[in-house]
């Protein structure tokens, strides 16, 4: 009877060791280093499109309040500055961070898009653009049947930050899950997982002075579609289930008459 339950404690260990649970995920070069703003970047500063379709001091109010969401992560050391509005339509490598709307994204059921120029050795970011899709309704005060600008907008400023999308069923409620709807507004709020994440890339003492050439990548948010079966985490199933296998077999053997 022993080593059966013994045998399948071992393989229970096993099989939980080599099945991370990942609470967020970072945006990295191609060497895997984290992307990230230089220390000396600090306050990074952004401007914000200054002809929105919807009221201008409601969205840049929005937009403002979803910096200050990530700069109020208390263990983590980045901070913003607003700079003004900005008259440009298109994203840009020209040195300024540019939240704008616009139809310049790569799919037409694609709800916002950062686009992000760093350093390809270093990874250190040098710019980014966020564009939010002119071609979906929008408003700020969640409104349903349109998309809410602080909803959006947070979750495209972690890509700014550094955090890239995450797609598991048990991310829905934090605010780099990579799906958004109409109405939404959960992403306004950062879940801890999100502000582990940041803190990772920018923990309290850190001073990163990197320098260098130019890069670009993207993030993007996406209509609400749930995501598919190779999406879905079946880990803790599966472990349950071999649990109670490995169990009732423990237990019928012990329950066999002794042999004479």
């Amino acid at each position: 009877m022993k080593p059966v339950f013994t045998t399948m404690l071992l393989v229970l260990f096993l099989f939980a060791s080599f099945s991370p649970v990942h609470a967020y995920k970072l945006e990295t070069n191609d060497n895997g280093q984290p992307l990230h703003w230089s220390s000396s970047n600090f306050p990074v500063s952004y401007k914000v499109t200054a002809n929105p379709p919807i009221n201008a001091d409601a969205f840049i109010g929005a937009v403002q309040q979803s910096f200050n969401t990530w700069q109020g992560v208390g263990n983590a050391t980045i901070s913003f500055q607003y700079a003004g509005t900005t008259g440009t339509r298109e994203p840009a490598f020209d040195g300024e961070n540019n939240i704008i709307m616009g139809n310049k994204i790569t799919g037409n059921d694609v709800v916002g898009q950062s686009y992000i120029y760093y350093t390809v050795d270093t990874g250190e970011i040098l710019d980014v653009d966020i564009v939010l899709n002119s071609g979906y309704a929008w408003s700020t005060d969640g409104s349903p049947g349109k998309m809410d600008v602080q909803n959006t907008a947070t979750h495209e400023i972690g890509h700014l930050c550094g955090l890239d999308d995450l797609y598991a069923n048990e991310d829905r409620e934090k605010t780099m899950y990579g799906y958004i709807d109409y109405g939404e507004t959960k992403k306004r709020t950062l879940d801890p997982d999100d502000m582990a994440g940041l803190a990772a890339i920018y923990p309290q003492g850190s001073d990163s002075d990197d320098s260098g050439g130019g890069g670009s990548g993207c993030g993007t948010v996406s209509p609400t579609n749930p995501p598919g079966p190779g999406d879905i985490n079946f880990t803790w199933l599966f472990l349950i289930l071999f649990f109670l296998w490995g169990y009732h077999l423990f237990t019928r053997r012990g329950q066999e008459p002794s042999s004479p």
